[in-house]
């Protein structure tokens, strides 16, 4: 279609409306068609995403049968009765134990032969189980589908060994699962009633099926899965099944045992309802073009008449003479032409007032802007104050409680060592007790720095390889030895725990804090679950939590049963000194000081906590990606102070001439030969004047030349030489992104006798 330039050539309404016709309802149609085919190409991807989704979801808790009878055989297995050889009893406590799954349990001989069976099968079913149990010299072994010859159903073996009481050899600890112990797998939540699902061994034979169980059980997939299975294939395919079905079929591994899912959903159903549209689609597409047409025609005699009301209308207006309003079947139309009368009288009137209206919005504009800037001017600055007053109240309850308790400690170490002092000006030597106060009282305060250091993220941090289930094994043990006795302690330790990476003694620390919190929590007692699992925060979950990064980390959990923790203190537990304790009954420091060493280690702390309900501690970090071997070893306990094996000679350079004093009086109270310097440049000096010098312990902060300068200097000349860090705070020179470098050995000030001993001794003979 086209417009002649004259602007008066043109065509008539009618077939204008029956052109406008076809071209808007039948592109209207054939884009129906478009979006109703892409969409039924869309629900047959979205049914192939659920369709996998449904199968990994079954192969999952294919995976949890096993990992169920496995951890009872390890829980068996650990048996003292195995380690001692009591059969009998052993025999009585497999048949007495509960299972939610599985039949039974069975002992073997290598060689096959039943010693126990304490199971529902045979013994002619149990001799063929060590014909087809494969992995018999594996920790593990899980076998594929075994029919069994006493009427009983389908069965599978899964086995690991058990090391023989008088170490020769080893035994085979059993048990069953057959197709009843798969019902549930089968009918997986989400998985609609008329999918088939399969359970199948790693050769593709039933285990269960959702639809004629009792018909395949036992019985192969069909052979187009059977073949996708050997080949480990993903994705789907067009199979038919057994009953004649046209399917779309995806399979799913079973990562523990290496068994499958496969899942079909019926083709007719999904594309049943594509065609019912399409057959609406036109019925309903013809009808409506009809009546379009119908329609079309009526409204262009309209409009007709309409056009030519408006156009004597608008010819009036030019001519500048009244336009007389009009009566039309459109209403749009009789409007127009009341607009066009009303304009021809008030058009030089409108134009008038609407100048005058410019200009007055102009100026309140231009007012209001400056108001309005003012006004921010004055916020921000009233913004910037009340920052200012929130510091200084943060500051002010920080330094506050540094105060208390410093003030505490020092007038404990004061006033023994005045005690002391006059006792021994008097003759009187008995002053152990003021002695050990002293004592007990600058650890106090060495144990704040510490905490505070681990608040504020500046702690230096020897991170390493560790194994948190060997941990939470060991951690526990100490527990069991230091919480009271009315409250029971209970670890469930996660199935194949990634490694994470962290400072062994600072890990150990926090989850001590947390115990001693839940055992205030409890004080009539209660119980405390200690949990590991691996875990994945996402992005929606690090986007509502700040300093959080998404990805794989590994979770500790403590649980307690105790008293909770009000919901409008929940907010405050992690700011220092602030505590619900009775006076000198806490701190105020134990989690703030495991929330600033978790963030130092790029980790993450949640807590839950309900009244008189308990509290959940879960504490997250992030899991090592880089393949190592654990290097966490349990902490010693009651080590000796370990003296001079060889009357070693050491150089101690330190600045501070009390500091450097203490030192080597310590050193030579562990019979070692002691040189000391004041400074680097003094103590290069020496290091050159004695070539016997075997370990060089130096402060980090020093006027001039500092601790890790004199170390490089120093071994650059003597490159067998040992060096030992000792500081009570330091940034940038042997500690980076609060983390110990990682050829440096360090002790923090202030130490004592045993933890000097346990240190130079280590680093002598690393």
């Amino acid at each position: 279609m086209s417009v002649s330039s004259s602007g008066r050539d043109g065509y008539p309404v009618r077939p204008v409306l029956s052109v406008m016709v076809f071209l808007g309802v039948l592109p209207t149609l054939l884009f129906a068609i478009i979006a109703l085919l892409n969409y039924a190409n869309s629900e047959r991807e979205e049914a192939a995403h659920r369709l996998m989704g449904n199968a990994k979801g079954v192969a999952r808790a294919i995976d949890m049968e096993f990992e169920v009878a496995i951890a009872a055989l390890t829980a068996l297995k650990s048996s003292s009765l195995l380690e001692q050889g009591d059969l009998v009893a052993f025999e009585h406590r497999l048949r007495n134990t509960k299972l939610t799954r599985g039949r039974g349990f069975v002992l073997l001989d290598e060689a096959g032969d039943s010693i126990i069976n304490a199971s529902k099968l045979s013994a002619r079913d149990i001799r063929r189980v060590q014909s087809q149990r494969t992995g018999a010299d594996r920790e593990l072994s899980i076998s594929n589908v075994i029919k069994s010859d006493g009427g009983h159903e389908p069965f599978v073996f899964i086995a690991i060994p058990v090391p023989h009481p008088d170490g020769v050899g080893r035994w085979i600890l059993g048990t069953f699962l057959d197709s009843r112990d798969f019902a549930e797998v089968v009918n997986e939540p989400g998985v609609p009633d008329d999918w088939i699902v399969s359970i199948v061994d790693r050769d593709g034979t039933h285990i269960r099926r959702s639809h004629l169980n009792s018909e395949y059980t036992g019985q192969p997939l069909v052979p187009e899965l059977v073949r996708h299975i050997e080949s480990r294939g993903t994705g789907t395919l067009l199979t038919i099944s057994h009953e004649g079905l046209d399917l779309i079929s995806t399979v799913a591994y079973a990562r523990t045992s290496g068994w499958a899912a496969a899942v079909g959903l019926p083709l007719a159903k999904l594309e049943a309802p594509l065609w019912q549209s399409l057959r609406t689609l036109a019925f309903i597409g013809t009808a409506l073009v009809v009546t379009a047409l119908v329609l079309a025609f009526w409204v262009a005699g309209t409009l007709t008449r309409a056009f030519g009301a408006l156009k004597r209308s608008a010819e009036t207006l030019g001519r500048g003479e009244i336009v007389e309003p009009s009566a039309s079947v459109i209403q749009e139309a009789n409007v127009v032409i009341a607009t066009m009368a009303d304009v021809s009288h008030q058009l030089a009137e409108r134009r008038a007032e609407l100048t005058a209206l410019n200009d007055s919005l102009e100026a309140q504009v231009a007012e209001r802007t400056a108001e309005l800037v003012q006004q921010m001017a004055i916020r921000e600055e009233k913004e910037t104050q009340l920052r200012q007053l929130y510091k200084l109240d943060a500051i002010g309850k920080l330094t506050g409680g540094i105060a208390h308790d410093f003030n505490n400690m020092l007038a404990v170490v004061m006033s023994g060592l005045n005690l002391a002092k006059r006792r021994l000006d008097r003759g009187d030597t008995d002053i152990q007790k003021f002695l050990d106060g002293s004592l007990k009282g600058a650890e106090n305060a060495a144990s704040l720095t510490r905490r505070l250091l681990a608040f504020s993220r500046q702690q230096a941090l020897s991170p390493e390889s560790v194994d948190c289930n060997k941990l939470i094994t060991n951690t526990a043990s100490m527990l069991r030895r230091t919480l009271p006795e009315n409250i029971e302690i209970e670890t469930v330790l996660g199935g194949g725990l990634w490694r994470s990476h962290a400072d062994v003694p600072g890990l150990e620390n926090a989850i001590l804090n947390l115990a001693l919190n839940a055992r205030d929590a409890m004080p009539s007692g209660g119980k405390l679950t200690i949990e590991t699992s691996n875990t994945h925060l996402d992005d929606a979950y690090a986007s509502d939590h700040a300093d959080v990064a998404a990805g794989q980390y590994v979770m500790i959990a403590l649980t307690d049963t105790g008293i909770g923790i009000p919901a409008d203190i929940l907010a405050d537990v992690y700011e220092p000194f602030f505590t619900t304790k009775a006076p000198g009954e806490g701190t105020g420091l134990g989690l703030s000081q495991v929330h600033g060493f978790i963030k130092q280690s790029n980790g993450h702390i949640k807590i839950y906590s309900e009244i008189d309900r308990g509290t959940i501690v879960k504490l997250y970090l992030p899991r090592q990606l880089t393949e190592s071997t654990p290097a966490y070893t349990p902490a010693r306990t009651g080590a000796r102070v370990p003296k001079s094996q060889s009357n070693e000679t050491i150089l101690v350079v330190e600045d501070d001439a009390d500091v450097r004093a203490a030192t080597v009086a310590m050193l030579q109270e562990l019979e070692y030969t002691v040189l000391e310097a004041s400074g680097g440049v003094a103590g290069l000096e020496i290091l050159d004047a004695h070539p016997e010098i075997a370990l060089l312990m130096t402060d980090v902060v020093m006027p001039g030349m500092d601790g890790r300068q004199l170390a490089t200097a120093a071994t650059e000349r003597r490159p067998d030489l040992r060096v030992l860090f000792t500081t009570g705070y330091t940034r940038n020179a042997i500690v980076h992104h609060g983390v110990l470098d990682p050829d440096v050995s360090m002790i923090g000030k202030p130490y004592t006798l045993e933890a000097l001993s346990q240190k130079v001794s280590e680093v002598l003979s690393s």
